[in-house]
């Protein structure tokens, strides 16, 4: 009798397997569920300093920190907003922008499908799970087109006030060492006593010192003018971002083997308490 419980048991024990995995792979197809397709992007950040750049010869490689204010440019309400407007996110969504938290929802549901991480190697990933393969990848690899735009165009303001103040610097001093040539020619035409000889000798000395600072402020502002003029350099790219072949959500296998496990363990604790309770009555 013990036997033919055993024997019972065992069956239904692998029937009941067999049922709950076809099932779970049943349930979790695309007729029921929407795959999502993931793809990556690969790149590493560059040294944003054009004058650093130009000594590294076009090769210098960011700072943790410049890495992570790459990130945060991915992260942005900016990046977010050119990627709405450029693939119409809020109506495949299905989110009325108008209603009240609307862009709020649309925001969440776009970080949902976007992922931005730096990989133990110092480069950063760009992942995009999509349910069109091809739009995936095009999305992952425009990200990496936008963080330089976004990048650049943050930084532009901050460049040309550099610029406006190199400018500023240098014509402030010129304007003082013309003074200062005219005070001395001045002087020289004009003078007759010790006093005026005295400025004089005091002037000429520090016309030297004047003109060097003046040079100074010159290269500085050549050196500015050069690095405005010399355009950001962009991510560089290990690799772009392709078509997935094979869906990475949902996990079909994972969770179907999760469920028959699940019904075995279940099964065999229904099974062990229900012997307790025989033996116990």
């Amino acid at each position: 009798m013990k036997h033919i419980s055993n024997t019972r048991f065992l069956k239904t024990l692998v029937i009941g397997a067999i049922i709950t995995g076809v099932l779970t792979w049943m349930v979790t197809s695309s007729l029921f569920i929407t795959p999502l397709y993931r793809s990556e992007a690969l790149i590493y950040v560059p040294l944003t300093i054009p004058s650093k750049q130009i000594e590294q010869q076009g090769i210098g490689f960011a700072s943790d920190i410049e890495i992570d204010g790459h990130i945060q440019i991915f992260q942005s309400g900016r990046m977010r907003d050119s990627l709405i407007s450029r693939y119409n996110l809020a109506e495949k969504f299905g989110i009325d922008l108008s209603e009240t938290g609307g862009l709020s929802r649309l925001y969440k549901a776009i970080d949902s499908r976007i992922k931005y991480e730096k990989t133990r190697f110092s480069s950063v990933s760009v992942t995009v799970l999509d349910p069109d393969p091809e739009k995936a990848a095009e999305m992952a690899n425009t990200i990496v087109e936008l963080g330089d735009i976004i990048k650049e165009d943050i930084l532009y303001e901050n460049r040309m006030n550099a610029l406006m103040q190199a400018q500023l610097h240098y014509e402030n001093k010129l304007h003082g060492v013309e003074k200062l040539e005219n005070k001395i020619d001045n002087l020289e035409n004009t003078i007759d006593d010790n006093t005026k000889s005295n400025e004089l000798f005091r002037l000429k000395n520090q016309y030297p010192i004047e003109l060097q600072e003046l040079g100074s402020r010159k290269n500085h502002l050549e050196t500015v003018e050069r690095d405005f003029k010399t355009e950001l350099p962009r991510a560089y790219v290990i690799s772009e971002a392709i078509p997935a072949a094979e869906p990475t959500w949902p996990r079909r296998k994972l969770i179907a083997l999760a469920s028959v496990f699940a019904y075995i363990f279940l099964l065999i604790v229904f099974k062990i308490i229900k012997q307790d309770v025989t033996s116990t009555g």
